[in-house]
């Protein structure tokens, strides 16, 4: 099968295209959130190098967040379309395991964060039994304010993701934790089609029309307006 797998849920867009053979090629755009701009000629690019085209694609898969409200929509979309033209199994995953996948192979416990603004973080827990064994979602993504998930992380734990790009963030960790470096808290195109062929084995199924990015919280924008009209 030759997978693309993407995610635009922060400020980087982030691809990887996988082939039949195992052979894997990826990308990222730089952090200015033009996922519009972007991601289209980035795709576009990925293939080129993989030597195929939109329809010798036969798995698309998308991160659905947390993460950037209009990032989330256009990589859904930019998803639905070309899976749409090329008869591709669609496949979701949540974001922030897929920023999990970076964790070192010796990490037995892992926190995955993005920022949520307002003081919160979107974060999601992840363990292996062993070094070298696959990650397993022990506490799915959710929002909660920064101090109070802080002060319940457990000592050696590995903490990774965009959150970390923020240094306010990063330096309010407690110290018993393992901050990962800049590249753990990058997407990365390659885990992404490493997650993808998981999921794809696992015999998961996704619709292709129903699929809607989780938000976990609504917008500000939407808050205000409901405030504005008196609405709780």
């Amino acid at each position: 099968m030759n997978f693309l797998a993407l995610d635009t849920s922060g400020d980087r867009s982030a691809a990887g295209v996988g082939t039949a053979a195992g052979l894997a090629w990826e990308a990222a755009t730089d952090a200015s959130r033009k996922h519009g701009r972007d991601l289209a000629p980035m795709i576009r690019d990925l293939l080129l190098s993989a030597g195929l085209k939109p329809v010798d694609l036969t798995t698309i898969a998308v991160g659905l967040g947390p993460g950037s409200y209009t990032g989330l929509r256009i990589g859904l979309t930019a998803a639905r379309m070309l899976a749409y033209a090329a008869g591709a199994r669609i496949l979701a995953f949540d974001s922030l395991e897929g920023f999990a996948q970076n964790a070192p192979d010796d990490a037995l416990k892992v926190w995955a964060v993005a920022d949520a603004q307002r003081g919160d973080v979107y974060c999601a827990a992840f363990e292996r039994t062993e070094a070298g064994g696959a990650l397993t979602a022990v506490a799915p993504s959710r929002i909660e304010p920064f101090g109070r998930w802080a002060e319940g992380l457990e000592a050696g734990t590995l903490v990774l993701g965009p959150a970390l790009n923020a240094e306010a963030i990063r330096s309010a960790l407690p110290s018993r934790v393992v901050a990962g470096d800049s590249a753990l808290n990058q997407p990365s195109g390659r885990r992404l089609v490493e997650l993808a062929r998981r999921i794809a084995a696992s015999g998961a199924e996704f619709d292709l029309f129903s699929l809607e990015p989780n938000y976990i919280r609504r917008s500000a924008a939407e808050d205000l307006w409901d405030a504005r009209a008196g609405r709780p």
